[in-house]
């Protein structure tokens, strides 16, 4: 009795799963609809085959009952990727987005109209739709009709319920249609109404702007023919632009001072707009505001700096709000590098918040280390050439180094420094290239002597090596 029960149950699934398989000619039309519909069927088909699977296995044992759990996990994964595809018409006709109604409708949609022709995308979109259901209608009463003459029963109860769901289903694409109509009727009424009432004042606006500027190109006209000296002309031409932007943004307010929220849109643009095009200004106020109390520079500091790669040093004589203006000095670097000195020297501000800044005199701090260097050979007495060096530049400097000590307890004070001691410092190093050394001599000199302090130094030692019989290093 079991196993004709099983026997049973094994032609039942085998008819259920030959029916369910046999949905494949909805399949073959290119049609969007019909896959869909085939689509749904299948995926109730599998849901049937699934349980009554499930209900076998609880009751097999066994090798059977392993052979129908690997059906049933063949069936599961089936069923999963029909649930990844559309099922229903109400999926299908999503896709036809209805653009939202507009409520208001600006100066820009006016002229362009963009939501009109999204409109007519969706418009068109839907034609489409319709005329693929048309086809699949075609198509199942031609399936019908063969069917019937075949005299197949089973297919033709399959297309009976088909052709019942798709004329069911005509209510859905007739509801879409007419959305889709009262919602571009409304998008057009509302681009008249606003061609009646809002474009008028809008054109008024426009004018007033367009006044306003040739107004200002003739003030500025004006004053161009009238001034002759050029630092007015430039001053008058500043404060004509910043007027004109000035009066421009509040003219724009007060035509939009109704809508609130509106204004309040229009001014963050407006302000967004102006921080990108002026971000280079509104860096150098900030950077002004923290070099004018942040005490790192000021007026009368000597200070090095590199633009574009090229240095620049030199006392600062005015910090303004937009830049900063240095007096480029005679020093080492412009005598080595530049060749040249005595420039005026402009610096945005912008510059000091993300570059290096080399401050000579920062604080009460009016001294710093210079360096000389000679070439001395390996035969030489290296002991007195140290000895003699230290003397001279010990004598000369004697008076600076307690200057410096000084100041520097200053800066000791205000950064917590550790105490530091100014006497010279004499290094003899072997040249990697040359065979010699090359001498090293660290000194303190005040920032304003550079120059003057290693000219008479360097004679001094050159003069003192030479009466000791003590020779420099000559490349052959």
């Amino acid at each position: 009795m079991r196993y004709l029960s099983s026997c049973f149950l094994a032609l039942l699934l085998i008819a259920t799963f030959a029916y369910a398989e046999n949905f494949d000619y909805l399949d073959k039309r290119n049609n969007t609809w019909l896959q869909v519909y085939s689509n749904s069927l299948k995926a109730d088909n599998l849901d049937d085959e699934i349980k009554t699977l499930k209900n076998e296995i609880q009751r097999a044992s066994g090798k059977k009952k392993s052979e129908l759990t690997q059906l049933l996990t063949l069936k599961i994964s089936k069923k999963k990727i029909l649930d990844e595809l559309p099922q229903s018409f109400g999926g299908i006709l999503e896709k036809v987005g209805v653009v939202d109604d507009a409520k208001e409708i600006n100066i820009i949609e006016y002229l362009f109209k963009n939501k009109n022709n999204s409109f007519n995308i969706q418009n068109q979109k839907f034609t489409i739709l319709e005329k693929e259901y048309e086809d699949a209608q075609e198509y199942l009463n031609k399936e019908l009709v063969t069917a019937q003459e075949k005299k197949d029963t089973q297919k033709e109860e399959q297309l009976r319920k088909a052709i019942d769901f798709f004329d069911n289903a005509k209510g859905l694409l007739e509801h879409k249609k007419e959305v889709l109509k009262h919602s571009k009727e409304a998008y057009l009424y509302e681009l008249k109404s606003y061609e009646k009432t809002q474009l008028p004042r809008h054109g008024i606006n426009i004018a007033v702007i367009v006044f306003i500027f040739l107004l200002f190109h003739f003030l500025k006209y004006f004053i161009i023919k009238k001034t002759k000296d050029e630092d007015q002309l430039f001053k008058l031409k500043k404060v004509l632009n910043i007027s004109f932007f000035i009066i421009l943004f509040l003219v724009i307010i007060a035509f939009n001072i109704n809508n609130i929220i509106y204004a309040a849109t229009l001014i963050g643009f407006i302000a967004a707009a102006i921080t990108i095009s002026m971000k280079e200004y509104i860096q150098s106020i900030v950077a002004w505001m923290h070099l004018s109390f942040g005490g790192s520079v000021k007026i009368g500091d000597r200070v090095l700096l590199y633009m574009n790669g090229n240095p620049i040093i030199g006392e600062i004589i005015d910090i303004s709000p937009l830049k900063m203006t240095i007096y480029e000095s005679i020093n080492n670097t412009t005598s080595l590098q530049l060749k040249r000195a005595g420039r005026v020297v402009f610096v945005p501000n912008n510059y000091f918040v993300n570059n290096y800044v080399y401050n000579y005199t920062h604080d009460k701090m009016k001294t710093i280390y210079d360096l000389i260097e000679f070439r001395i050979p390996f035969a030489a007495d290296t002991e007195k050439v140290e000895q003699i060096t230290n003397e001279i530049t010990l004598d000369v400097t004697e008076r600076y180094m307690e200057v410096a000590s000084k100041q520097y307890g200053h800066l000791k004070k205000r950064y917590g420094m550790r105490s530091r001691d100014f006497r010279p410092r004499i290094h003899l190093i072997p040249d990697p290239v040359e065979p010699c050394f090359i001498l090293y001599i660290w000194y303190v000199t005040p920032y304003h002597q550079i120059m003057e302090f290693k000219s008479q130094l360097s004679q001094k030692i050159v003069k003192r090596l030479h009466e000791e019989g003590i020779e420099f290093y000559v490349k052959k």
